[in-house]
C-alpha cells in the first residue's frame, strides 16, 4: 500500500492518533457528523470560547488488553523489521466497545527504516487516514456479523519517505447487547422468575431464593470457562435445565440467549420412561471461530459484574490490564519527550494542537517537528498551520516556538489571520476578484487621508501582494519614500518648528521607539527641504549610528569629557560637561555637547537628554541603573531578598499587575483554596493579599524613583518575616506570660536555628537624655570590607545605633544549633552589664523624615519584641513565608489532580520535583515529591556545586522497616528558576554550639542537570551511567579510605615514615647489642620490604584515585540538554548567629554583575570578587539562583526602570497633620524634632514627592468590605493605575 496517489491532507502524530481513538465515540459520530479519528480538524479562528470537541454523554475509553488476542511489543527496545506486524486487543472498561489496533510494517516492503525516538527526522510516526472500510451505514446493508459486529474500520500510513508503517484501526460493538444482557442484568425479571419457580414447586426449592445479577453473570461466566477448558468436545459438560440454580435463573426464558453463545439444546431419554425425556445445554464448542468471541463475552461479563452493588453477592474479581502502553509500544511514540502538563480542567485541549496533530505534552522540539511535517502534507492550509503554531508559542510563552514563527516570517511565509485581516483592512475578503489596480487605488487613497497609517497600510499590502503573488502590488508596497508632510506628521512637529526642537523632538521619540531609522529618514526629509540643515542632518547621522552617537565611540565620549568611571552618576556627567563647556570655544562647545549626547543615548537619560535642550530644566535625573533599599534595622537578608525577587519577570509582572491574578474572597474561592495541598483561611489570604498590596508598592518605587534608593515599609518587612502562624504563637506565649516575651525554644518546643534572647530586665523609666542624631554607613568604600568572614566588623549597622532593648541583651546572647539565620547583623562582644547603667541609645532616623501612624489601637505587644523574634527566623523560613504569602494572594491558574493544590505562577516558576526511587524486595517503589528550592551541603573538605548535588540525588543505602535497601532521586520536574540553598550552620557536638561551615562550593555560571533528569526508565542510557558512576564513587570511597589509613595524617606521621623509623630503631640496638635483647636479624630486611611493598601501594592507590575522578568528572560532560545560566548569589558575611547580607545579580542583556548591598548598587568590574573569594572578605554563597536558558528573557530581567516626572509640592510643618487625612484617621508627623544640632537635608530644599491620595481614596488598597457609598478606586497606594 502507497499513500504517493493519496491528495494533500493532513496527518497526525501516533500519540495524536491514541489520543483521539480514546475520545471517540462511535455512538455518537454520526450523529453528530464529525469523526475524531478520521475528520481534519475544524479551524479555529482565535475568537471567542475553545469549542468543546466532545459530548457530555461521549466516552472517553479506558482500554483494557485481551491477552490472549494481543501480540505486542515486550519492551521499548525492541525494534520492528520487515516482517514485523503488532496487534493490540483492547475493550473499553466504561462503554464495552471493542477495539483492534494493528501496526503492520511489511506491506509496504519498498520501505524499510520506520520512524524512531532516536532519529530526530522522524522521531515519531506521523499518520495520514487512506481508506474508511466500514461505516454504520455499511453495517446495516451487509447485515450485522455476530462474531465481529463491526462498525468502523479505518487505515492509516506513516508519511515518513521510508517509514513502512501502515496502521488498521477496528471498532465493534459490544458482543452481548442491551437487550440479551437484560435477561441477567433486570433485577425485576430475575425476582419474578426465581419466585415464580419457588411457588411452583416450593418443596423442591425450599431454602432457596432468587437469584442476583451479579449471581446470574457468575453462572453464565462459569459455563463459559467450562467451554474454554474443554480440550476436545468429548469433554464438554452438559448443563441440565432442571439444575435448581439454573430454573431460579435462567428458567426458560433465556433460551435466546444461550442459542446466541453458542450453546446446543441437548434431548436425551430418562431411564424411567414414566418420566419423559430429560433436557440439557451442551456447552460451546470452541474453535478458531468463536474463540475470540468467547473471550469478549467473558471480558464483557467480568466488566458489568464489578460495576454491580456489592449487596448482590461475591463475584469473581478480574484485573485486566490496560492496554496503553501496548498501543502506544506498537505505534513507537513510548516514553516519547514531553513537557512538563498540569492538567486543567476547567478548559479542553486547545484546537491548536489538534490541528498540528500533536498532543500538549509535546515538547517545543517536537512541535516544531510536527509542523513541518503538516505543512508538507497538506500545504495548502500552510498559513492557518503557521497560525496554530503562533498561538501555541504565545499560549507555551516558548522562545524556541516564538523563533521559529519569527524564522517563518522572515521567510515570507504568511498567517491566515495576517492574510484576512491585511484584506479587511481595506474593507475586502481573501476571496475577493477585485483586480491588482483597484487594491493599489484603495492603498493609496488610504495614505493621503490618513498619512499616520502609512506604515501599517503598506504592511497589509506588502501581505496581500504575497498571498496574490502579484509584483505590482509589492511593488508599491515596498516603495518607501517619505513625503515631508508625512516626515512633519511623524515627528509630530509643524513646519515652522526650529530646528533644535525637531532634533529634540526626534531624539525624545527614539527613546520609546526601536525604529530609529525611520526616525533619522524623517529628519533627513526635513533637512533637505530646509536646504540641508546641519543640525537636522547631524542628528540624523547620531541616530542611524546605531551607538546614538554619531561617529563617536562611547569610551571616546567618556574621555572627552574627562570621565573615568562610566558609572558616574548623571549629575556627576554633567557637572564635568558644565565645567568644561562653560567659556569654551564653539567648536569645543559642540565637542563637548556631542560628547554628553552620545552618553546620553548610550544611557537613554531623559536628565541628560533635557538639560542638553535646557540647562536651565528643573528634572530629576533618571538613571537605566537599579535603585537600592535602605537598610531599616537588620533588615539586609530582607533586602537582597526583595531586589531578587524584582528582577524574576512573572514575580514582578504579577505583583505589579496585582489585581488581574488578585484572589477572590468569595466562600466558594475560599473552600476550594489550595496551597501546597493545605487549607487555606480567609484571615491567610487578607493577610497574604495585603503583603502583595505592600510589595506592589515597593515594586512600583524600584520602577520609578528617581532617588539612588528607597526605603521599605516597616508593614512589608513584618509581612517578609513573619508567619501568621510563627506570630500567633509568639503573641499568645507573650500575653500569657508574667515575664513578658519568651525565647524561641518555647515556643517552638526544640532546637532554634539562631541566636536566643534572654528574659529582658526588669522595667525602668530611662533616664532622660539630649536626643543625638545617628548618621548611617551608606556607603560599602567606607565600611571595612578587608575584614574577614569571622570579623566582628560584620554588619551595617553600629551596635549603639540599635535599640535599647536589642543591645542591652547582646551581651548575654547564647546560640543554639540549626539552620542559617536571616538579618541578625550583632555578633559575640564582650560582657556589657554595666549597659543599664547609661542612657538607652537613640534609634537612627529615617531617610525620609515622615512616617504614617494611624488612630487604630496598636497591638497589645511592643513591635520592637516582635522583631526581636523576627530576627531570629530562619532563612528557609522567611522564603518559605514569601513563597506561600504569594501563593495565598493569587488565584490559581489550574488545579494539581493529585493533591487539589493550585499550581499558580510561583509554583509554575520555583517549584521543581524529585521522584524518589526506592528498591523494594519485588518492586521498584516510586515517590514525588515537589520542592521550591535544593538544600545541598559544603562537606568536610569543601566541593563543587555538581558533587554537592550528587549527595542529594545519589544512590544510597536507606533502612525501611529494618531492611537496608538502595534508594536514588531524579529530577522529574525541571523549574524555571532553580534555586540552591547552601546549607552552611553546623553543629560542633564537643563545644555544643552551632558554627559557621565556611569550606567552598565551587559553582561555575553555566550548569548541566541532564544526568539528575528523570527519563521514567531504570534502564535508560543515563541511568546506567549514573549507576556506573556510583559504581565508581563506591570504589573511590574505599582507596580514599586506605589511602588515608596508609597516610595516617591525624597522627601526624603517614605509615612508611612509621615503619621506616622503625627500621632504624631496629638497626640501632642491632648496632648496640645490648644484653639480654636478641634482634631477629632478619627483621630490618623484613620492614625494607615492607616499607617498599607500601609505597607502592601507595602510588597505585593514588593513580587509580586520579582514574576514577577523571573518569567521574568526564562521565557526563557530552550530556547539555538541560543548561541553566547563573543568575543571582547571596552571600553571607558572619557567624552562625548573625552577620551582613548581599546579593550579586546578573544582568543578561549588558553582561554584567551588580552587588546589592542595601542602600548601593554597584557593578561588580572583576567577577573573581564573586566566583574566587570564598570565605574571605566576600563573605561565603549562601544561596545560588539559576535561570533555565531557553527561557531566560521570559524569566528575569535585572533593570526595570521607568522614571516618571513628579509633582513638587511645598512641604508643610511635618508636625501638623494633613487635614483631609485626619478625617479618615490618619495624620503625618514628624518622626525626629529638629535639634539646634541636627538640620535635615530635606530643610534645604523641599523634596519633590508624589501628590498624595485624595480623601476619596482609600489609604489601605482594596478594602474587600465595600458599603454602599464607597467608589472603589483603580489607583495603587502611589497614584498609579493598575
Amino acid at each position: 500500500m502507497d499513500d504517493s496517489s493519496t491528495p494533500s491532507r493532513p496527518g497526525k502524530t501516533a500519540p495524536r492518533l491514541i489520543n483521539d481513538l480514546l475520545d471517540h465515540d462511535p455512538r455518537h459520530s454520526a450523529r453528530q457528523g464529525r469523526n475524531l479519528l478520521v475528520d481534519p480538524a475544524p479551524r479555529y479562528r482565535g475568537v471567542g470560547s475553545l469549542p468543546s470537541r466532545k459530548g457530555k454523554l461521549e466516552c472517553r475509553h479506558t482500554l483494557m488488553r485481551k491477552d490472549y488476542q494481543t501480540t505486542a511489543p515486550r519492551s521499548t527496545d525492541e525494534q520492528p523489521d520487515g516482517s514485523t506486524e503488532y496487534k493490540v486487543a483492547a475493550y473499553c472498561s466504561t462503554c464495552l466497545h471493542h477495539f483492534e489496533v494493528t501496526a503492520n510494517f511489511w506491506k509496504r516492503k519498498e520501505r524499510k527504516y520506520p520512524c524512531k525516538l532516536a532519529d530526530d527526522s522522524n522521531p515519531l510516526h506521523h499518520l495520514r487516514h487512506v481508506e474508511t472500510r466500514a461505516s454504520p451505514e455499511d453495517e446495516k446493508k451487509a447485515g450485522s456479523k455476530k462474531y465481529k459486529p463491526l462498525i468502523e474500520a479505518h487505515t492509516f500510513v506513516c508519511s515518513g519517505r521510508k517509514c513502512p508503517l501502515v496502521v488498521d484501526i477496528k471498532i465493534s460493538a459490544p458482543r452481548l447487547s442491551n437487550h440479551l444482557l437484560s435477561y441477567v442484568l433486570d433485577t425485576a425479571k430475575l425476582e419474578a422468575r426465581g419466585r415464580r419457580e419457588i411457588k411452583n414447586d416450593p418443596d423442591r426449592y425450599q431454602g432457596l431464593f432468587p437469584q442476583t445479577p451479579v449471581q446470574a453473570l457468575g453462572y453464565l461466566r462459569k459455563y463459559l470457562m467450562d467451554a474454554k477448558e474443554a480440550k476436545k468436545p468429548t469433554e464438554l459438560k452438559k448443563i441440565a435445565r432442571r439444575n435448581k440454580k439454573y430454573m431460579l435463573t435462567f428458567a426458560d426464558e433465556c433460551d435466546e440467549l444461550f442459542i446466541y453463545l453458542d450453546f446446543v439444546p441437548v434431548e436425551e431419554t430418562s431411564p424411567e420412561p414414566e418420566e419423559g425425556p430429560n433436557y440439557f445445554w451442551r456447552l460451546p464448542i470452541i474453535s478458531d471461530d468463536n474463540r475470540d468471541f468467547i473471550d469478549d463475552v467473558v471480558y464483557e461479563i467480568d466488566t458489568l459484574a464489578m460495576l454491580r452493588p456489592q449487596n448482590e453477592g461475591i463475584r469473581t474479581i478480574a484485573r485486566p490490564l490496560p492496554a496503553l502502553q501496548d498501543i502506544e509500544r506498537s505505534l513507537g511514540c513510548f516514553d516519547y519527550p514531553k513537557k512538563d502538563r498540569v492538567v486543567d480542567l476547567r478548559t479542553d485541549e486547545h484546537p491548536c494542537y489538534i490541528s498540528l496533530g500533536v498532543v500538549d505534552n509535546f515538547t517545543d522540539k517536537l512541535i516544531e517537528w510536527a509542523y513541518d511535517r503538516q505543512c508538507e502534507c497538506d500545504p495548502s492550509n500552510k498559513p492557518y498551520y503557521l497560525d496554530c503554531l503562533q498561538d501555541l508559542a504565545n499560549g507555551r510563552q516558548s522562545p524556541d516556538l516564538q523563533t521559529r514563527v519569527v524564522m517563518a516570517t522572515s521567510a515570507g511565509e504568511l498567517g491566515q489571520k495576517a492574510i484576512e485581516d491585511s484584506y479587511r483592512y481595506f474593507n475586502l475578503e481573501p476571496e475577493s476578484v477585485e483586480g491588482d489596480d483597484h487594491i493599489m487605488g484603495l492603498y493609496k487613497s488610504r495614505i493621503e487621508s490618513a498619512p499616520r497609517q502609512k506604515d501599517e497600510a503598506r504592511d497589509c499590502l506588502l501581505t496581500i501582494a504575497k498571498h496574490r503573488n502579484s509584483e505590482k502590488i509589492e511593488a508599491l508596497a515596498n516603495d518607501r519614500t517619505m513625503s515631508f508632510e508625512e516626515a512633519l506628521e511623524f515627528l509630530n512637529v509643524s513646519a515652522d518648528t526650529a530646528s533644535d526642537s525637531i532634533e529634540a523632538s526626534a531624539v525624545a521619540l527614539s527613546l520609546d521607539s526601536s525604529d530609529k531609522a525611520k526616525i533619522a529618514k524623517a529628519l533627513r526629509v526635513i533637512a533637505n527641504q530646509r536646504s540641508g540643515d546641519y543640525t537636522l542632518q547631524r542628528a540624523a547621522a547620531s541616530l542611524e549610528s546605531g551607538t546614538g552617537g554619531s561617529m563617536l565611540d562611547v569610551g571616546d565620549a567618556y574621555n572627552r569629557l574627562q570621565i573615568g568611571a562610566r558609572n558616574a552618576p548623571d549629575e556627576t556627567v554633567l557637572t564635568y560637561y558644565q565645567s568644561l563647556s562653560n567659556g569654551a570655544p564653539s567648536g569645543s562647545k559642540d565637542s563637548y555637547t556631542e560628547a554628553l549626547r552620545v552618553i546620553a543615548l548610550d544611557r537613554q537619560s531623559n536628565f541628560l537628554l533635557r538639560k542638553l535642550e535646557d540647562p536651565n530644566a528643573d528634572v530629576q535625573a533618571g538613571t537605566a541603573e537599579p535603585v537600592g533599599l535602605d537598610n531599616i534595622g537588620n533588615t539586609c537578608y530582607l533586602n537582597s531578598l526583595l531586589q531578587y525577587y524584582y528582577t524574576i519577570k512573572p514575580v514582578r509582572d504579577m505583583v505589579i499587575n496585582f489585581q488581574q491574578h488578585r484572589m477572590g474572597l468569595s466562600e466558594e474561592d475560599i473552600k476550594n483554596k489550595r496551597v501546597g495541598g493545605r487549607i487555606v483561611d480567609k484571615s491567610e489570604i487578607i493577610k497574604a493579599q495585603k503583603f502583595v498590596e505592600e510589595l506592589h508598592n515597593l515594586f512600583e518605587n524600584l520602577k520609578t524613583a528617581s532617588s539612588r534608593s528607597i526605603k521599605p515599609t516597616r508593614e512589608l518587612a513584618e509581612l517578609t518575616i513573619f508567619s501568621s502562624a510563627a506570630v500567633a504563637d509568639f503573641r499568645r506565649a507573650s500575653i500569657s506570660s508574667p515575664h513578658g516575651p519568651p525565647n524561641l525554644s518555647s515556643i517552638m518546643d526544640g532546637l532554634v536555628y539562631g541566636p536566643q534572647w534572654p528574659p529582658p530586665p526588669p522595667p525602668s523609666l530611662p533616664p532622660t537624655v539630649e536626643e543625638e542624631d545617628i548618621e548611617m554607613v551608606d556607603h560599602p568604600s567606607n565600611k571595612n570590607t578587608e575584614n574577614g568572614d569571622d570579623s566582628s566588623e560584620a554588619t551595617l549597622i553600629d551596635l549603639d545605633q540599635l535599640p535599647p532593648s536589642y543591645s542591652e541583651t547582646l551581651g548575654n546572647e547564647e546560640t543554639s544549633p540549626g539552620a542559617d539565620v536571616v538579618m541578625v547583623n550583632g555578633e559575640d562582644l564582650p560582657d556589657k552589664s554595666g549597659a543599664l547603667e547609661k542612657p538607652p541609645p537613640i534609634p537612627p532616623r529615617n531617610k525620609s523624615g515622615l512616617v504614617i501612624q494611624t488612630n487604630e489601637k496598636r497591638d497589645l505587644l511592643p513591635n520592637d519584641e516582635l522583631w526581636k523574634f523576627g530576627s531570629q527566623q530562619d532563612v528557609t523560613e522567611v522564603i518559605g513565608n514569601v513563597m506561600f504569602r504569594l501563593q495565598c494572594a493569587i488565584k490559581p491558574t489550574s488545579i494539581e489532580e493529585s493533591s487539589g493544590a493550585q499550581i499558580d505562577i510561583i509554583r509554575d516558576t520555583f517549584f521543581g520535583a524529585n521522584t524518589v526511587y526506592t528498591q523494594k524486595a519485588q518492586s521498584l517503589e516510586r515517590k514525588t515529591e515537589a520542592w521550591p528550592s535544593i538544600i545541598v551541603f559544603p562537606g568536610k573538605v569543601g566541593r563543587d556545586i555538581y558533587e554537592a548535588l550528587d549527595v542529594v540525588y545519589d544512590e544510597q543505602q536507606v533502612e525501611i522497616d529494618n531492611t537496608t535497601v538502595p534508594q536514588y532521586a531524579s529530577l522529574s520536574k525541571l523549574p524555571p528558576i532553580l534555586q540552591i540553598h547552601i546549607q552552611r550552620t553546623d553543629f560542633d557536638h564537643e563545644n555544643h554550639r552551632a558554627f559557621k561551615n565556611r569550606n567552598p562550593v565551587l559553582f561555575p555560571e553555566t550548569i548541566y542537570l541532564d544526568r539528575y533528569v528523570d527519563t521514567g526508565d531504570p534502564n535508560s542510557a543515563i541511568m546506567r551511567r549514573r549507576r556506573e558512576a556510583w559504581a565508581w564513587k563506591d570504589r573511590l570511597r574505599i582507596l580514599e579510605a586506605r589511602h588515608a589509613a596508609l597516610k595516617n595524617e591525624q597522627a601526624q606521621i603517614n605509615v612508611p615514615d612509621a615503619l621506616l623509623a622503625t627500621k632504624d630503631f631496629v638497626n640501632g640496638l642491632q648496632e648496640e647489642e645490648i644484653e639480654g635483647l636478641e634482634v631477629d636479624p632478619a627483621l630490618p630486611e623484613a620492614l625494607e620490604e615492607r616499607i617498599s611493598e607500601v609505597a607502592t601501594e601507595l602510588e597505585a592507590i593514588t593513580g587509580r584515585i586520579a582514574t576514577l575522578k577523571q573518569k567521574i568528572q568526564g562521565q557526563f560532560v557530552d550530556i547539555r540538554e538541560y543548561e541553566y545560566k547563573l543568575q543571582s548569589v547571596f552571600i553571607h558575611r558572619g557567624e552562625a548567629g548573625g552577620g551582613h547580607y548581599w546579593i550579586y545579580i546578573y544582568d543578561f542583556e549588558h553582561d554584567i554583575w551588580r552587588e546589592y548591598n542595601d542602600d548601593w548598587v554597584s557593578e561588580v568590574k572583576d567577577r573573581r570578587t564573586i566566583f574566587d573569594n570564598q570565605g574571605g572578605a566576600g563573605g561565603t554563597p549562601y544561596y545560588l539562583v539559576y535561570v533555565k536558558s531557553s527561557n531566560i528573557k521570559d524569566l528575569v530581567n535585572a533593570v526595570c526602570r521607568d522614571v516618571q516626572e513628579v509633582q513638587e509640592v511645598q512641604m508643610s510643618d511635618a508636625t501638623e497633620p494633613w487635614p483631609d487625612l485626619q478625617e479618615n484617621g490618619v495624620s503625618i508627623a514628624d518622626e525626629d524634632e529638629d535639634t539646634p544640632e541636627s538640620r535635615h537635608v530635606e530643610h534645604a530644599k523641599p523634596r519633590p514627592i508624589r501628590p498624595k491620595p485624595t480623601a476619596q481614596e482609600p489609604v489601605s488598597a482594596w478594602d474587600d468590605t465595600w458599603t454602599p457609598n464607597q467608589v472603589p478606586s483603580d489607583l495603587d497606594a502611589n497614584g498609579k493605575r493598575w
